[in-house]
């Protein structure tokens, strides 16, 4: 008797197990549904043409506004060079890192997009973003603080420092 009770128990928690383990196996690996519909169409035209950087900058903005900077990492980190090296491709991965609580490497990138604005022209507002963005970083590199949520009272000194200073960068017309 003793022994059909404790197959009986075996069983049981075998049986447990195998409803557990298939209850999982439906549940997605990753949260796209949060990443909205146009995920797949974004991701495609980054696939079908990896050296188009609008189609790279799109998706990686698309990830950074719904949250998802590690997905917006990944892309970055798989695109060819010459993508990886635009100006605003790099104020991205700033971003991104940022978000990721990477501030030196934030601030790295941040210094890159601002030595390609110098090199090659790019949008007044992408060198006065990255302008903002790199100030932002230094303070936060210099107090220690790798990743701002872990520290909100440094990072709002950092902020504080920083609203004191204002950055404009303006076109001003070449002449014929």
């Amino acid at each position: 008797m003793k022994m059909r009770m404790a197959c009986g128990a075996v069983l049981m928690g075998v049986l447990g197990l195998c409803m557990l383990a298939g209850a999982n196996r439906e549940a997605p690996l990753v949260g796209h549904q949060k990443l909205g519909d146009t995920v797949p169409q974004l991701e495609n035209a980054v696939a079908r043409q990896p050296n188009d950087t609008e189609a790279l900058i799109k998706l990686t903005e698309h990830y950074i506004e719904r949250g998802a900077p590690g997905m917006a990492l990944a892309a970055l980190e798989h695109a060819p060079e010459s993508v990886q090296n635009n100006p605003r491709v790099a104020h991205l991965w700033g971003i991104a890192l940022l978000h990721e609580g990477r501030s030196t490497q934030a601030l790295e990138k941040e210094r890159q997009a601002i030595a390609g604005c110098s090199e090659r022209r790019c949008a007044p507002w992408v060198l006065a973003s990255a302008m903002r963005h790199e100030q932002f970083l230094a303070e936060l590199v210099q107090r220690g603080v790798e990743d701002y949520r872990r520290d909100p009272e440094a990072t709002q000194a950092a902020y504080g420092r920083l609203s004191r200073n204002v950055v404009a960068v303006l076109e001003i017309p070449q002449a014929n």
